[in-house]
């Protein structure tokens, strides 16, 4: 009979209680960030909090909840909408995607870019599926080796602000394949997105500057894109695997 030699098992029963370990930390708040406001917009194991575009259920076919995380079903899918809007936040949240994965957060979404076709450009098929899409202020996730080699790559990298500005060429994204801690910042009108501890871009909502940018890509038909307003946050569908875990958000004055 084989036997596993007693420091193997020593090893193995270790690394379990370390891993056991590191999950119960995953979708938790401290008392500290209880105390500063902060809430969960994922436990870990449930749907609270979520809900499907334009009223529509919650799209299970698309989404799973696998091992403390929030998962999509690769395939074709709709995204996941927040159940209410948020005005002035502090949001966190880590993610990860694979080699030539794409995904995103976009908050601020309004509900009328939630209810119909919008780009200017779309065919009228193309339209009908852009409704099932939100529309918003989009925090990029992707892997950029896929991009790189096109014009402009930059503004649609991960960390940029979707199309409008690219995030800080000295970012220090993780590995494909692993976990990146994010933080998006509204204050008022500021904005700031973070990279695994570091500010990689700010942008000031409603100026000239912003507007501009918006006229030159396909949100300008978008009513108020680039404006500050209360809106709803989305994790992106973008038909391939992503995984989210550790959501949490706290509301500013």
């Amino acid at each position: 009979m084989f036997r596993i030699p007693s420091r193997l098992v020593a090893v193995i029963v270790a690394v379990l209680v370390v891993c056991a370990i590191q999950a119960s930390d995953q979708n938790t708040l401290t008392e500290a960030e209880q105390s500063a406001g902060w809430k969960l917009l994922f436990d870990g194991t449930t749907y609270d909090n979520w809900t499907g575009m334009k009223g529509s259920p919650l799209p299970q076919a698309n989404w799973t909840v696998e091992d403390g995380t929030i998962r999509t079903v690769p395939g074709r899918g709709r995204d996941l909408v927040s159940t209410r809007t948020y005005e002035n936040f502090e949001l966190l949240f880590d993610v990860k995607i694979l080699a030539g994965g794409n995904s995103g957060v976009k908050y601020m979404v309004q509900p009328e870019w939630l209810s119909s076709g919008w780009s200017p450009d779309a065919s009228p098929s193309a339209k009908k599926r852009q409704s099932l899409a939100a529309v918003g202020y989009e925090y990029q996730v992707i892997d950029d080796s896929t991009i790189n080699n096109k014009p402009d790559w930059e503004l649609g990298s991960l960390g940029s602000f979707y199309l409008i500005y690219f995030p800080d060429p000295e970012k220090k994204p993780s590995p494909v394949g692993e976990w990146n801690t994010c933080r998006i910042v509204v204050d008022g009108t500021y904005v700031e997105h973070w990279l695994n501890g570091d500010k990689i871009l700010e942008y000031e909502l409603g100026t000239k500057e912003v507007l501009a940018l918006v006229r030159e890509t396909k949100f300008r038909a978008a009513p108020g894109y680039g404006k500050k307003a209360a809106g709803y946050i989305v994790l992106t569908h973008h038909n391939s695997p992503a995984w989210f875990r550790n959501i949490k958000i706290r509301e500013l004055n």
